[in-house]
């Protein structure tokens, strides 16, 4: 499920593909990979996040994490349950199926929600289906984009990402890898997170906002991953979020501007 907003979901979406990009040249050396293999991971991120997509309030996130990988099957608590395929070329490709919990008008420790949002009215969750594809374009360097589509639930419209993954340093133990995205929506999902309808206007204290199609939001993170042993490792991640175009000047961004971090400690069998 999805417990974050969508700037926080890109870093963990990044920590995976950091993953991949470092994967390819050795997949490419092993002439036949086990594609019967399972990989299980465990793991808790912990962290300070936006209470929701352009608050000026913070709330703490404790995130359980847990990934299982057989083949070209997947489920995790980041991105869902699907299937994913990663060539030797550096190519990669995902879809799945997940849930979006949405928003609360109201502070929530589980689910984005802000008590500011008073009168607003709550955006019910949403089944999802999340495309991604990847390329690498250079060792250091890789390309990708996602589409996050409404299927059933709440009628808050789809998402879109496209970002540049580099990796700045890497040894044995630790990556240092740099992502930069534009996240966009279409009409209804920026209305549903930015805009404020008449009816929502007259019950809280925001004025009338229409918001249409395009990019909301620009995001840079840096994460590190750092190896313990074969089985431990941990990742920390700083995330600065600008607010752009359809979003800045709606009345429920307070701040142009936002920053999160994390860190989180994972163990693979």
């Amino acid at each position: 499920m999805n417990l974050t907003t969508p700037p926080t979901r890109t870093v963990l979406w990044g920590a995976v593909l950091m993953a991949c990009t470092l994967a390819a040249p050795a997949q490419a050396a092993d002439a036949s990979p086990a594609a019967d293999k399972t990989t299980a991971t465990l793991g808790l991120g912990m962290g300070v996040t936006p209470r929701y997509m352009g608050a000026d309030r913070y709330r703490a996130l404790v995130l359980p994490m847990f990934s299982i990988q057989h083949g070209v099957l997947f489920a995790d608590t980041t991105r869902g349950v699907g299937l994913q395929f990663q060539s030797d070329s550096g190519f990669g490709a995902s879809a799945a199926i997940n849930y979006d919990l949405g928003r609360k008008e109201k502070d929530s420790t589980s689910r984005p929600g802000d008590r500011e949002l008073n009168g607003m009215g709550d955006v019910n969750g949403a089944t999802v289906a999340d495309f991604t594809l990847s390329q690498q374009l250079l060792d250091w360097l890789s390309v990708s984009g996602e589409a996050e589509l409404r299927m059933a639930g709440e009628h808050r419209g789809n998402r879109y990402r496209f970002g540049l993954e580099g990796i700045l340093f890497h040894t044995g133990s630790d990556t240092l890898a740099l992502d930069i995205d534009a996240h966009a929506g279409d009409g209804r999902y920026n209305q549903t997170f930015f805009g404020v309808t008449q009816a929502q206007s007259q019950r809280s204290l925001y004025g009338r906002y229409d918001a249409d199609a395009g990019i909301y939001a620009y995001s840079a993170a840096l994460n590190w991953q750092h190896s313990l042993d074969a089985h431990w490792s941990t990742l920390a991640s700083l995330t600065l979020t600008q607010y752009a175009d359809q979003a800045r000047n709606s009345p429920l961004v307070r701040r142009e501007s936002a920053g999160l971090g994390m860190f989180a400690i994972n163990y693979t069998f």
